[in-house]
């Protein structure tokens, strides 16, 4: 079961795992990670492995390289872009962006760009009214 921002912040020192099968090229938030508070039993009855399991704060706003299951353990060699501390998480900097920069004005004419939530959003008014969202 995904944890929610606020508890992933909290136990940003914790082993990241993921809660669901997710695919190469992720980029990894909260949604993606297992509650830290089952490790212990899963650990001692061999279901889970831990060793160079990266910590939550290091791995939240990294890209998965690889396609991995449940229960697996986020190392370093299955994730691309991983912070070397867990001082400020990717979720903290975002939070910090997105307040200080809610929307940004386009290079083109009626163009907008807003990024909230963690979806990068592209609106192209002119044209056909394009609309582009990408997580961020």
């Amino acid at each position: 079961m995904s944890i929610s921002l606020d508890y992933a912040l909290e136990h940003k020192n914790d082993p990241a795992v993921l809660c669901c099968r997710a695919e190469a090229g992720t980029v990894l938030s909260e949604h993606n990670l297992e509650d830290p508070a089952i490790f212990d039993d899963l650990v001692d009855s061999n279901l889970l492995d831990l060793t160079g399991a990266l910590k939550i704060g290091q791995v939240l706003g990294a890209t998965l390289k690889e396609t991995c299951d449940s229960l697996t353990a986020l190392t370093a060699d299955k994730v691309e872009g991983a912070k070397e501390g867990t001082d400020e998480p990717a979720a903290e900097a975002s939070k910090t962006e997105e307040a200080a920069a809610p929307v940004i004005g386009g290079s083109v004419e009626g163009t907008q760009v807003t990024v909230s939530g963690g979806i990068l959003t592209i609106n192209i008014k002119e044209g056909k009214g394009i609309h582009i969202e990408l997580p961020v």
